[in-house]
Parts: C-alpha cells; sequence; structure tokens
C-alpha cells in the first residue's frame, strides 16, 4: 500500500448508537456528569459561554444524538458557543480546525486510547465526527512527524 491510499473501514453500529464513556479535556479532566443523565447514561457536562451568557451543557453521550440540556443561558440557533471543561476551565475548541458544513469552529473530547469525537460549536449545526486511532495508526503518525522535521 502506498502513502496515499486510504483504507476505509466499515463498522455496524447499534441502532441505539454509539455511547461516549470517558470523555476527557486534553489534561484529562472527566467531563463524565453521573449527576445529570440523558437516555440514561451519564451526560457530558461542559462550561458553555456565547458572547453575554455563561453556563452549563449537559450533553447527550450518545453519538449522532443531540439530546443535550442547556442549564443557566438559552442560546438560539445558529450561535457559536464556545465550551470549557468544567474543572479547568480548558477551552476544548480546537485551533484552526473549522466545520466542513458552515465554517464555525470545532470542539473536541479526548477518548481512551487516543481516540477523540470532534464537533462544531454551531448550536443546530450537527457536524460532528469519531476518529478512533489504534496502534498502527499512532506509530505511523510518529514515523511521519520524525520525517517532517
Amino acid at each position: 500500500m502506498n502513502e496515499k491510499e486510504k483504507i476505509i473501514v466499515e463498522i455496524n453500529v447499534s441502532p441505539k448508537g454509539l455511547h461516549i464513556e470517558h470523555p476527557t479535556c486534553s489534561k484529562g479532566h472527566s467531563l463524565k456528569c453521573d449527576k445529570v443523565k440523558i437516555h440514561n447514561f451519564p451526560s457530558i457536562k461542559v462550561k458553555a459561554k456565547t458572547n453575554d451568557e455563561e453556563g452549563f451543557m449537559y450533553l447527550d453521550p450518545i453519538y449522532g444524538s443531540f439530546d443535550n440540556i442547556i442549564e443557566g443561558m438559552k442560546i438560539p440557533d445558529g450561535v457559536i458557543v464556545e465550551l470549557f471543561c468544567p474543572e479547568c476551565d480548558e477551552s476544548l475548541t480546537i485551533s484552526g480546525e473549522n466545520c466542513k458544513i458552515c465554517s464555525a469552529p470545532m470542539f473536541v473530547f479526548h477518548l481512551p486510547n487516543n481516540s477523540i469525537v470532534e464537533g462544531c460549536l454551531r448550536k443546530g449545526c450537527m457536524f460532528h465526527e469519531l476518529k478512533i486511532v489504534n496502534a498502527d495508526q499512532q506509530l505511523a503518525r510518529l514515523f511521519e512527524e520524525r520525517m517532517l522535521l
């Protein structure tokens, strides 16, 4: 296989969706909230800010479902929301990464084994991606980074 070939992997997903179970900020603080459940699962708690309001969002932990709960603020559709870790206040925005649909900034949650969930920060835009990284991909990335030095 040459460098530019892509490998396509098909995954059969349960009709109930994928449960995002261990989301963290980049510093490793858990975003899982056992106190607020959505679909009987712990939600993903983040601090949310717009230009003039601040509150919390409890995000649906089922990948592909958007039954989120907003607390302490109102966010109209179309508004870009900044998300932060509720423990360390780290921004969850990905620098230089924009939504492929609406060009808004993107957020990232880290998952075990260097996998991530990325999503659009514009309320109402449903674009998001789940990137699962295996050990072979991690080694390939390290090798590529070393070759670019």
